[in-house]
Order: C-alpha cells, then sequence, then structure tokens
C-alpha cells in the first residue's frame, strides 16, 4: 500500500513540478482533439485506446481498495458527460476560447466546495494563489476579445460552461477517490477502464462501420493521446494525495497557458502575447501558493 495521506495545507516543489508536467499532456491531447479531422470519432478512439492501456495497467497494479470504487463509478458517469460536453465545444469553436473557459472557471468553485464540505484549509496565501491563476486563466477570454455575447450565443462555448459543472464534479470524486484508494496509479487506471464504456455503447450501436475504419487507420494517434490523458491524470490524482485539491486543480490549469501556445503556433489562433500575460499571473499564484 503507498501511503496516500495528504498534507492539507502546503505545496512542495515537487508536487508543483508535476502537475506542470500534467498539465502539459493535458493541453497535448486536447490539442489533438482540436486538430483531428473527425473530432468526434478521435475522441472516441482516445479514450478507447485509454481503455485499454487501464486494462493492462490494472493486470499490474491490481485494483484499488473497494472504498474508492463508488468513486470510481460516480466519476466515470461524471466523465462520460464531460466527454459529450467535450467533443461539442471543440466543434467549430477555437481551441483556446473554449478550453479557457473549460479552465478558467472551476479551480474556483472547487476551492469553495473543498473548503466548505472538505475542511481542507489553504491558507491566505493559497486563496490568493487559486485566485490569480483563474484570474490569468479566464483574462485569456477578455483578451481575446470574446465577449459575453459569443458566449453565450455559440453552441461550442455554451458546452464548454457546462463542462464547467462536470469538471467541478469529477475533480472533487476523484480528490476523494484516489485519497482513499491505497494507489493512486490503480484507482486512474480503473477510471479510464470505465469512463469510456458508456459513450462507446452508444456510439458504437449508431456508427460502429465508421468506428472501426477509423480506429483501424488512426489508432497510432489515438494511442498518443490516449497516453497523454492518462499519464496527466494519474499525475493529477496523486498530486490531490500529496496537497489540497484546491490547489492542486488550480494549478493544473496552467495549461491553458500552453493551450494558448498550442493554438498560436500550430493552429494560427493568435493572442500569443495574451497567452505571456496570463501566464504571469499563473506564474505569480504559484509562488504565492509555494508561500
Amino acid at each position: 500500500m503507498l501511503n496516500v495521506q495528504p498534507d492539507t495545507s502546503t505545496l512542495s516543489a515537487g508536487v508543483a513540478a508535476a502537475i506542470l508536467a500534467a498539465a502539459l499532456l493535458h493541453a497535448s491531447w486536447n490539442a489533438l482533439i482540436k486538430g483531428a479531422g473527425d473530432k468526434g470519432l478521435y475522441t472516441l478512439l482516445l479514450h478507447a485506446c485509454s481503455g485499454a492501456i487501464g486494462l493492462i495497467g490494472l493486470m499490474f497494479t491490481g485494483l484499488p481498495a473497494a472504498d474508492s470504487w463508488p468513486y470510481a463509478g460516480t466519476s466515470a458517469l461524471l466523465h462520460t458527460l464531460y466527454i459529450a460536453g467535450l467533443m461539442r465545444a471543440y466543434e467549430g469553436g477555437q481551441l483556446a476560447v473554449s478550453y479557457v473557459l473549460m479552465r478558467g472557471l472551476p479551480p474556483l468553485l472547487i476551492a469553495l466546495v473543498a473548503t466548505t464540505l472538505l475542511g481542507e484549509t489553504l491558507g491566505w496565501a493559497g486563496v490568493a494563489g487559486v485566485l490569480c491563476i483563474s484570474a490569468g486563466v479566464l483574462s485569456m477570454g477578455a483578451l481575446a476579445g470574446q465577449s459575453l455575447r459569443y458566449v453565450l450565443a455559440h453552441p461550442s462555448a455554451q458546452a464548454a460552461l457546462w463542462n464547467v459543472l462536470a469538471i467541478v464534479a469529477y475533480s472533487l470524486v476523484d480528490g476523494q477517490g484516489a485519497r482513499k484508494s491505497g494507489n493512486p496509479l490503480a484507482y486512474a487506471f480503473l477510471l479510464c477502464v470505465l469512463e469510456p464504456l458508456i459513450i462507446l455503447t452508444i456510439h458504437w450501436r449508431q456508427r460502429s462501420s465508421q468506428m472501426k475504419n477509423y480506429f483501424r487507420t488512426h489508432w497510432r494517434i489515438g494511442l498518443l493521446g490516449a497516453l497523454c490523458s492518462t499519464t496527466g491524470y494519474a499525475t493529477v490524482l496523486w498530486a490531490m494525495t500529496q496537497a489540497p485539491i484546491a490547489m492542486v486543480a488550480a494549478l493544473r490549469e496552467c495549461s491553458v497557458i500552453f493551450v494558448v501556445l498550442i493554438g498560436s503556433l500550430w493552429f494560427g489562433e493568435g493572442r500569443l502575447r495574451h497567452g505571456l500575460l496570463a501566464g504571469t499571473f499563473v506564474l505569480t499564484g504559484l509562488v504565492l501558493m509555494r508561500l
């Protein structure tokens, strides 16, 4: 058994570095979805590959502690909603805009719930750090010139906003589940297996021939996305056993800076200066959380 008792007041340099690496991985697999010709089929392929990775991983780690199974099941349902929303959020929307909406709001809500319901203590520096990071992430939307009218009117932006609720819910559930699992990696592998079952079953009944053909020809890029996704989230789950959930969730959202860089340099979406400016908020938040 691994020692997964969290330090509910500090964020070590090692944990912070691990979360930053996970943020880059998270940005990478989201960029792969955005760059895919058929975003829906690629998302399904990515999660099918994640399920295969989870099965193989469980052969080595075994199942997590039984106390964590209800959390894993609940999280799988929440992730199903998240996957469906993600597919819609990237259809016709710019990568950075949809991503900023989905990643900027959750840390604030997670911090509020974690402190009131889970009894986590952040301290003044932790609270200031979370606020600073969220401000930096959300500022990307304002700096990009996207108005409230766009957010309310554009279907992809609406889907991204709905996904905020799913992200908050599964982050809190998984934080508790990982802490009860005895082995965060085993918990992550179990999630990989459970998470895609519902959405893959639904889509298989509707478009099995398309999925077969797409999976056969694109499995390599699907495996790459799955490795990024699985490794990144397993790292985040481990971090949640070592530090407050709210701090981990907030620092993870520096992935938006990576997304802006990818969106600017790869997809030609611009906003490179905006991303660098917002990055100063994120770095300031990281410094505050390390005080």
